[in-house]
């Protein structure tokens, strides 16, 4: 089996629902909602794992209740945490979401993470695993002894490591631009393909494929999803109509669906397909591990909405 790390955030989700979304100076009342297990990158390990696989999980934390109620239910959902940092001078992990007008407005309070300081055995692991999915927000704070987060990730592709990065919005700062040669494949969003034509022009595309990045890949919502190789034709897939409830983790799910897709068939147009429909089935239903689901209520959704369970049968857990 394949060695596979996820890198990043895991926070509670408090959620709040509104009638719409306030204006500057309004006050509104919310009404609160069941907190949710989130965390972008601890969302995508879970729904990894639905799908039948045995991800690792790794971050820093500090050790109080939040942290021991994430960490539990990260491992009641098969994701192994053995490599975590603990470092009590950073606050809970918390995210605050407001579900309004068909949309969710997240608010991430900052940890102020500095450092997420592994030791050699750790790093041993990552250069032996198979693939790394994070993005550069949270691989940014990586340390070992005198490496920074590029030192290993340039030793990570050395040892043929293939790692995926969600850029999301692509709001990543200075010196993380150096973190893109060793980046396999990318995901982003519509506003991050903006931020990037604002900061690199048109060509960004062919910017990130010269400093060696493999694959692009765009969600756009509702409209699916584009998939982009260098000197090939860019694939396009359409999306599915569904009535939507929250859409955090869509994302997420979109994101790890792919990859557990890729690392069992080649096609990538089959692979995003079957992401596409993973990620509609995400945003039914409250909460961001939502899309962490077994194969048999993926089947079922599939073939409820026009497709061809059979189709995606490699992809699909018995």
């Amino acid at each position: 089996m394949k060695k596979i790390f996820f890198i990043g955030d895991v926070a509670l989700d408090e959620y709040y629902q509104a009638d719409y979304f306030p204006k500057i100076k309004e006050k509104i009342i919310v009404h609160t909602l069941p907190a949710q297990m989130g965390g972008s990158i601890a969302n995508a390990a879970c729904v990894f794992q639905s799908m039948g696989n045995s991800p690792y999980f790794l971050t820093a934390l500090n050790s109080g209740s939040i942290t021991k109620r994430l960490l539990k239910n990260l491992n009641e959902s098969g994701v192994n945490t053995d490599y975590m940092v603990f470092d009590d001078s950073i606050p809970d992990s918390k995210c605050i979401i407001i579900l309004a007008e068909n949309e969710h407005t997240v608010f991430i309070p900052t940890l102020a993470l500095q450092e997420i300081m592994i030791d050699e055995s750790t790093l041993a692991e990552l250069c032996s695993c198979d693939y790394l999915y994070t993005n550069f927000i949270e691989i940014a704070p990586l340390k070992c002894g005198d490496k920074n987060a590029s030192d290993i990730l340039k030793l990570l592709k050395e040892n043929g490591v293939k790692v995926w990065c969600d850029l999301d919005w692509a709001e990543y700062i200075e010196g993380e631009e150096g973190f893109i040669p060793y980046i396999h494949t990318v995901f982003l969003n519509e506003q991050g393909a903006e931020a990037l034509n604002e900061r690199y022009g048109s060509e960004w595309k062919q910017k990130f494929f010269d400093e060696g990045v493999s694959v692009i890949v765009l969600t756009e919502a509702e409209n699916g999803c584009s998939i982009y190789q260098n000197g090939k034709e860019p694939i396009k897939v359409e999306g599915i109509e569904v009535e939507v409830t929250d859409v955090t983790g869509a994302g997420d799910t979109f994101g790890s669906a792919f990859m557990h897709a890729v690392m069992r068939a080649d096609d990538l147009r089959l692979c995003a397909e079957y992401a596409n429909f993973a990620a509609a089935r995400a945003v039914t239903g409250i909460g961001a591990r939502y899309g962490a689901v077994q194969g048999d209520n993926l089947k079922r959704f599939i073939a409820e909405h026009g497709g061809d369970a059979e189709r995606y049968a490699v992809f699909l857990r018995k």
